[in-house]
């Protein structure tokens, strides 16, 4: 295992004693959150070269989750929702890789990455004189500061038949598989014209989970494969069509409204999506999906949007969980045991919400001030060790008095996308809107927090042209 050296090793005796020594912070995760803190502390340490900043993802961007189902309707076009890591790094190192361990103790992290193009096995499984091993690379960071912001994995509760024939919305990667089967099937389903019973199989599209993400995506595959088949697809018959939405519970966004989730309901319902409540998938084929009271709905396209899970990294790391395996944190996001070291932000973090006694929702609008406050501690806790070194103003316990920002933030809004130009949103904790209105805060909110004017201009383009031309049916391998 070889070594990253994060110090600068060059003109040795012209550096200052601070330079020699730098402090090191690695940041784990390059989301709203990682992103959020990378970009906070770069502000302040510009041109301080006591501070070395790293940040380790193993995708070289920053996906603009909101809009993953906009991917899979083909109204935005998909490098135009994710932006290059780098752009971000001004002074920062980024390395993409794989996170192999996180020893807290020892404040180590472990890297992994593959070298060059992998081979292809059968059954999945390297020749003996050939292990997996031998194509990868292993690093070792070490840290002063460390800030934990990996995100979440999509959770099938044990259900390996379902994480096998499911497909899933979570990853670029994710919405372009899925636009791909859809298109196939339509083309699929209209060489059928003999088969009636596996043309309507063809045609019945499932998804599970009746929170944000199942909701706009049911939306986002009911129109796009309407307005297709509609566009195209003369000979498919739309009484052979059905969109359906298993939820487990009687009601849809039930962290909106249930007033607004009615709402919700009923649109989409009027736009042509069959809804199953109080109901769970239990099981899948290629073919089916099995219900938890034993009733098969026979289709070719079940999509899994019911939950997420930590990975075995985070869940199995050496500090307090929550119920979820998300790692516990002070009002100040510090992991405990690991104080003014350790910090837990995003997705994978369990942080105490003053207002409520829970812990905050994982959002996007959370994990953007989550990171302002990480990076604002961070450099609390830096500036401090400075001048405890330099000037001596420590307290008894030999450390400066600093006053730390606490997480206390009251969420703004919620909104979500039902289908073209229909939304529904609750602001402030008051404020209720349904229909278009809605829909244009949603869009507005999201391409103004889209990272760069670039990106900002791609997606307005996109959804000009959407408004004069059809969907394209073009498959991208």
């Amino acid at each position: 295992m070889s070594k990253v050296n994060m110090e600068n090793q060059h003109n040795i005796p012209q550096q200052s004693p601070s330079t020699l020594n730098p402090k090191h912070i690695v940041i784990l995760g390059g989301g709203f959150a990682g992103i959020g803190v990378l970009k906070k502390l770069q502000k302040e340490f510009d041109n301080d070269a006591s501070v070395d900043i790293t940040l380790v993802d193993k995708g070289n961007f920053l996906l603009f989750t909101p809009m993953l189902p906009e991917i899979v309707s083909g109204m935005i076009e998909t490098r135009h929702i994710v932006t290059p890591v780098r752009s971000f790094c001004k002074k920062a190192k980024f390395f993409e890789a794989d996170v192999d361990l996180i020893d807290l103790k020892n404040r180590e992290v472990n890297l992994k990455h593959s070298i060059g193009k992998q081979p292809k096995y059968p059954q999945q499984q390297p020749p003996k004189q050939q292990q997996q091993s031998d194509y990868l690379h292993k690093h070792t960071l070490k840290y002063d500061y460390l800030v934990l912001a990996l995100g979440s994995e999509n959770n099938f509760f044990g259900n390996s038949d379902v994480e096998e024939n499911a497909f899933t919305l979570k990853t670029i990667n994710d919405g372009i598989v899925l636009r791909n089967h859809l298109i196939k099937i339509l083309e699929q389903a209209n060489l059928e014209q003999d088969n009636h019973d596996l043309r309507k199989r063809l045609l019945t599209f499932v998804v599970v989970g009746g929170g944000f993400s199942g909701v706009e995506t049911v939306g986002a595959v009911n129109d796009f494969v309407r307005q297709t088949i509609t566009q195209y697809y003369k000979n498919i018959y739309m009484s052979d069509v059905r969109v359906i939405l298993v939820s487990a519970t009687d009601q849809i966004l039930e962290q909106i409204d249930e007033e607004l989730g009615k709402f919700a309901l009923e649109k989409l319902k009027e736009n042509g999506v069959e809804f199953i409540m109080n109901s769970k998938v239990k099981g899948a084929s290629k073919d089916k999906a099995i219900l938890d009271n034993d009733t098969e709905i026979p289709c070719y396209s079940l999509i899994w949007t019911a939950g997420v899970t930590q990975n075995k990294l985070i869940a199995e790391l050496e500090c307090e969980h929550d119920k979820g395996h998300r790692i516990v944190t002070n009002e100040y996001l510090e992991v405990k045991n690991y104080e003014d070291v350790v910090y837990a932000l995003g997705d994978c973090a369990s942080i105490p919400d003053p207002h409520t006694g829970k812990s905050y929702p994982p959002t996007a609008q959370h994990a953007i001030r989550q990171a302002d406050v990480a990076a604002k501690n961070i450099i609390l806790s830096i500036k401090a060790n400075k001048m405890k070194k330099g000037m001596g103003i420590v307290d008894e316990n030999n450390m400066v008095r600093t006053t730390k920002k606490k997480f206390d933030y009251k969420t703004k809004g919620m909104m979500a996308q039902i289908g073209k130009r229909t939304g529904v949103a609750i602001l402030f904790g008051k404020l209720k809107l349904h229909g278009f209105i809605a829909w244009w805060l949603w869009r507005s909110y999201y391409l103004a927090n889209l990272p760069t004017v670039k990106k900002k201009l791609k997606v307005m383009g996109d959804w000009t042209l959407d408004l004069f031309f059809k969907p394209d049916v073009s498959q991208v391998q």
